[in-house]
């Protein structure tokens, strides 16, 4: 790839992780103990956080590749006919004959809300050595879950060599998602650049707020912050109360949540505020704060329709990319010396976005604004989307 051209916009974004299948049951209202309820549908439907990431990811717009372990079992089909549909990269991925994990959702329809049972069953993890196979160059951020914490060291640690010698431009970013075990995956925090940590673990561990895990996250690093090393980025997304980061240098930033015009469907709204974080920080090239801000816009967008979908419709506003300085001297200099494809990057890659307005043909630049005002979802709505959702599941 030419040096002209935005690692951001050409290279993908590679998720490490799983995906499972989840059996989806809507009732009214959460049956009691011992109760006998009718379910207004029930369907199958592919599942797991990093599956989930890459959805949401590739809604928005983003090159995304998955990398995990994968079953050749027909019950998994409705799986990778889904990934294909919605092209997300698997080629890499590897196989295994042993049936996937399972997990049961219910959801109440009066609420949103959902209850998940998630099946424990031991199913193969990607390895290091599949991991080096793999042509990092085409890469531009990694996303991992932390899981088999000796596996994910090795692959971090492949990514930090491939790093090594590269300009700052053109490394890889790593990310990491912390949900569980974090006695076992602490080593994993100094080898990343951002850590995204659930509210739901934070409050299993006995951090009563967002701003009290990021300190917390940030005395779990080995290193002293008066030594100077590599330190991440620490996100913590605190559901309606909006989320909370702490930057490499130790200072917090407090960003509100976006109120959805309604809760209809909560399910994959973590894995949103994920995926929109990476889509903001890498595609869109916003700062830290900037970024969460986008994450729980999109996390809010998403618990206000019904699936994944929607992200799609999700108005975002063109933002300007300032080119990179040139010297004069080096301009001229430069140009003659330029392949096609180098001046095709140059050309339009690094250049101001520029959007035309509908009712008037001269050019402007564009203003970065907030998201149009749109009507909640009807009931009748709500119910429709449930049922095209179940005739494209299983």
């Amino acid at each position: 790839m030419s040096h002209l051209c935005a690692p951001s916009v050409m290279k993908a974004v590679l998720c490490v992780g799983c995906t499972e299948v989840a059996y989806v049951t809507n009732v009214e209202r959460f049956p009691e103990k011992g109760s006998r309820v009718q379910c207004q549908s029930a369907f199958m439907q592919r599942n797991g956080r990093t599956s989930n990431v890459c959805t949401a990811l590739r809604l928005l717009g983003a090159r995304v590749e998955l990398f995990g372990m994968l079953s050749r079992l027909g019950t998994f089909r409705m799986v990778l006919d889904d990934l294909r549909r919605r092209d997300i990269v698997i080629s890499n991925c590897s196989w295994t004959d042993e049936s996937p994990k399972f997990s049961t959702i219910i959801r109440e329809r009066r609420t949103g809300t959902c209850t998940v049972v998630r099946c424990t069953k031991a199913f193969p993890y990607v390895t290091a050595r599949e991991f080096e196979k793999l042509d990092l160059s085409l890469y531009g951020w990694v996303h991992f879950e932390a899981r088999s914490a000796r596996e994910t060291v090795l692959m971090m640690r492949r990514v930090l060599d491939h790093n090594n010698g590269l300009a700052q431009e053109d490394r890889i970013v790593v990310s990491l998602l912390v949900y569980d075990a974090l006695e076992d995956n602490l080593d994993l925090l100094s080898l990343c650049d951002y850590v995204l940590f659930g509210r739901q673990l934070a409050l299993e561990v006995g951090w009563s707020s967002a701003h009290v895990a990021c300190e917390q996250l940030n005395s779990a690093l080995r290193t002293p912050r008066s030594i100077r090393t590599r330190r991440p980025c620490i996100i913590c997304p605190w559901g309606k109360q909006g989320a909370v980061c702490m930057d490499a240098q130790g200072n917090f930033y407090e960003l509100p949540a976006h109120t959805p015009k309604s809760i209809v469907d909560r399910m994959g709204d973590g894995e949103c505020f994920t995926a929109g974080f990476i889509y903001a920080t890498f595609v869109r090239r916003r700062g830290l704060s900037g970024a969460v801000d986008f994450a729980n816009l999109v996390a809010s967008h998403k618990i206000a329709s019904v699936g994944f979908d929607d992200i799609a419709n999700l108005q975002i506003s063109p933002q300007k990319l300032e080119p990179p300085p040139v010297e004069d001297s080096e301009r001229s200099s430069e140009s003659e010396d330029l392949t096609n494809e180098q001046r095709t990057c140059r050309k339009y890659l690094n250049r101001p976005f520029y959007t035309l307005e509908p009712h008037n043909s001269s050019i402007h630049e564009a203003v970065v604004g907030p998201e149009p005002e749109s009507e909640p979802m009807s009931e009748d709505t709500v119910k429709a989307a449930w049922e095209r959702l179940s005739k494209t599941a299983y």
